[in-house]
């Protein structure tokens, strides 16, 4: 009901702008910025009755353009409301097919220099030869440049009534054949189907005749919001057909009308080697996709590249400060072991455990992403209740090593009591634990590897986290193979009790920072349950370590069973009730930009605004969770000098927080390549692209990037003659998008 209202909105808002002033009926209008003529393609009207074409001509001037049916993410298609005579009907506007006309962050589908617009007339028969007939149509349409112009005109075109066949107008006949050459033509050689998530729609064509060599393919909805305009359209070979891959539109990232949409219709224009177009009117049927991903032939990275980048990214994990703590606890096990008879087999029991968990998360991964769901890297720790069931394992770990209770045995006697069995359980355990940790923090060549892991297939995908988590586990499993290097290590003694011990802290402090993410995500009544959980989990491990004392003793203790039990029960109860969001908003910006006073929360439209009216834009992807995302907000992102630069450029700094799931946050760091934060971007004034900055920032890098751009700015328009210097928009293809609601997708004759 919503978007019909605004439909219907949208169509009285042109035809009062059309009707709105009288104007005196011509069959040409010109204005500013288009020529509008009301042309026909015959010299005059059968007096038999029949169908005969008319058409709105418009010629544009350079670099502005009008709009086809479905305007594309932001624009108005052009309307047309005819006053014919008694008998006479008009059908609806026969559009030929658009082009895509990228504009800043946006994208827009519609025509340059000229189009016309076809109308198929019924005339009645009876009419008197000799007569004549006056068509009227008010027109109104929206021309964009850097600006945009909401523009209107009354034409009229009087026709001759004839007997017979009215003889073809010598001056438009070729231009109506033109443009019925660019008419989406039903019933082509083609089949179609589609897949989509709201993460991901896949269009899939089936030729059912050959193809010309060196054909492209490109596919425009006719209806608006299906998929994402903005992002270009790369066609692969996928099994005996041809697949594109977008981002869904806004339609589309609604989960009630994606399960509503069985089908897709739109024209699909095949380009030929030549640069000939042919267009067909193409029906996407749901389902009918084969299984697999495209192999992206053009792909920046290669299978192998993406495998090299992902061992060199779990080498670096092992340097990030989340993996500190499990570390500590890997060195204490070396330590441990390096004395034993074997102490290789305890670091590949480490690798084995971490290569086996980086498998089960890439599989989740995948899992989740078949239902539906935009997940990737740190996806986990997007839930409380998994941030929370974290935090109890660090504290559960940090109990025992601080001695309140012993899983096996105590470490006092390692190097003899711990049988091989338990001590390389252990060994797998650190490497679950390990990679558990690992998730809030990206290394740099991860984004890369990551991001080509998640375009292809099931295969691939997991090949790629298992080199990650060959990566992390390389460095201690090459250690404990190295003999001259065990060699070097002490010999276990009392002194590993107090150094276990003192581990306990690391282990603390991780847990802590966790329960500040929670607080992120969640309401105070939601943290104080957290707490108490916390609270009630100490009380079980103590009951635990005085029933492991007492059966050391020979003595059994059914109150501290008891007790156990009514902790560790307590501790998962108070998890069980659903957590609610924090009372205040993000979108207030309250919570989002804390840390950062001048910044503005992301969204695509306060960015898709900002591009438009000129302005620099800094985007800063983040999440409470990632340790990567908060090192450079802390180092680099909040200093003073950074601050004085974002000022003295203007530019607009703009958070985009992914501690929770966000849909347009997830767009776009899948629009550039990524699965994960952190992601900066910088939008330079004019340019068409962003700079993508490294994963790992720098004050001076930070400053740099904008200081540069800022003096390109500036040498640009300081080279051009004041005439020719851009002037204040009076009306953005953004904000017209904002400003004027959508009118319906196919204008009413």
């Amino acid at each position: 009901m919503h978007a019909v209202f605004i439909r219907t909105v949208a169509a009285l808002i042109l035809l009062y702008v059309a009707a709105g002033l009288p104007a005196q009926a011509t069959d040409v209008v010109t204005t500013p910025h288009v020529e509008a003529r009301l042309v026909a393609e015959v010299e005059g009207v059968p007096a038999t009755g029949g169908v005969i074409s008319v058409g709105l001509h418009q010629a544009m001037q350079p670099e502005w353009h009008t709009y086809w049916r479905n305007p594309g993410e932001s624009g108005e298609p052009t309307m047309l409301t005819w006053t014919l005579p008694e008998g006479f009907n008009a059908s609806e506007i026969k559009w030929p097919h658009p082009k895509r006309l990228p504009f800043g962050e946006l994208a827009n589908y519609g025509y340059a220099e000229q189009v016309l617009l076809r109308t198929e007339l019924t005339v009645p028969a009876g009419l008197t030869p000799g007569t004549t007939v006056t068509l009227k149509v008010d027109a109104a349409w929206l021309v964009c440049k850097d600006i945009c112009v909401p523009e209107q005109g009354t034409l009229d075109l009087t026709l001759p009534v004839v007997e017979g066949t009215p003889a073809p107008s010598t001056q438009w006949q070729q231009a109506f054949a033109a443009e019925r050459a660019a008419e989406p033509v039903k019933d082509g050689p083609f089949d179609g189907h589609f897949a989509a998530t709201n993460g991901n729609v896949t269009l899939y064509v089936v030729p059912t005749a050959p193809m010309a060599a060196g054909s492209s393919l490109q596919f425009f909805p006719y209806t608006k919001g299906l998929i994402k305009a903005s992002t270009e359209q790369k066609a692969n070979p996928l099994g005996s057909g041809i697949a594109i891959d977008v981002p869904p539109g806004w339609r589309m990232r609604d989960p009630e009308r994606l399960a509503k949409t069985n089908e897709i219709q739109g024209a699909l224009v095949v380009t030929a080697a030549d640069g000939s177009t042919k267009a067909w009117d193409l029906t996407l049927k749901k389902g009918g996709v084969p299984a697999g991903a495209i192999e992206a032939a053009a792909s920046q990275t290669s299978f192998l590249q993406a495998i090299l980048f992902a061992i060199i990214g779990g080498l670096i994990l092992n340097l990030m400060p989340c993996v500190f703590p499990i570390l500590s606890m890997k060195a204490l096990a070396l330590v441990r072991s390096g004395h034993t008879e074997r102490p290789w087999l305890d670091g590949l029991v480490y690798m084995a455990g971490v290569m086996t968990t980086f498998a089960g998360l890439a599989g989740t991964l995948l899992w989740l992403r078949g239902l539906g769901e935009d997940v990737g890297w740190g996806f986990q720790l997007q839930s409380p209740l998994s941030v929370a069931i974290l935090a109890y394992i660090l504290v559960a770990v940090g109990f025992s090593l601080s001695g309140l209770f012993f899983i096996g045995s105590s470490l006092q006697n390692a190097g003899s009591s711990l049988s091989e069995r338990s001590g390389l359980i252990g060994s797998f355990f650190t490497g679950v634990l390990a990679v558990v940790v690992a998730a809030p923090c990206t290394a740099p060549f991860m984004g890369a590897a990551m991001s080509f892991a998640f375009t292809q297939g099931a295969p691939v995908t997991i090949a790629v986290f298992l080199a990650l988590g060959f990566g992390l586990a390389l460095p201690w499993t090459l250690f404990s193979m190295v003999p001259a290097l065990v060699r070097l290590l002490p010999r276990p003694g009392d002194w590993m009790e107090g150094f276990k011990q003192f581990l306990a802290f690391p282990m603390y402090g991780a847990a802590a920072w966790l329960v500040w993410v929670i607080s992120q995500q969640v309401s105070p009544e939601g943290l104080f349950r957290v707490m108490i959980g916390l609270v009630l989990l100490g009380f079980a491990a103590w009951s635990f370590g005085t029933m492991q004392a007492r059966s050391a003793e020979g003595r059994s203790s059914l109150l501290s069973i008891l007790f156990f039990l009514i902790g560790l029960g307590g501790a998962v109860a108070v998890l069980v009730p659903p957590f609610e969001p924090p009372r205040v908003a993000q979108a207030a910006g309250d919570d989002t930009v804390s840390s950062h006073a001048f910044a503005e929360p992301y969204s695509a439209a306060r960015l898709a605004a900002l591009r438009a009216e000129g302005k620099p834009v800094f985007v800063n992807l983040t999440a409470a969770w990632c340790v990567s995302c908060l090192y450079n907000e802390r180092v680099a992102l909040s200093t003073e000098a950074v601050r004085n630069t974002f000022r003295d450029t203007g530019t607009v700094y703009l958070l985009g927080d992914w501690t929770n799931r966000n849909p347009e946050i997830s767009a776009l760091l899948k629009q550039h390549g990524r699965d994960g934060v952190p992601l900066y971007l910088y939008f330079a004034s004019g340019a068409q692209d962003p700079v993508i900055l490294p994963q790992i920032l720098t004050p001076g890098l930070v400053t740099d990037t904008l200081k540069a751009s800022k003096l390109s700015a500036r040498s640009l328009l300081r080279s051009q003659p004041p005439s020719s210097r851009p002037r204040r928009p009076l009306l953005s293809p953004s904000s017209a998008r904002r400003r004027r609601p959508s009118p319906p997708s196919t204008p009413t004759a």
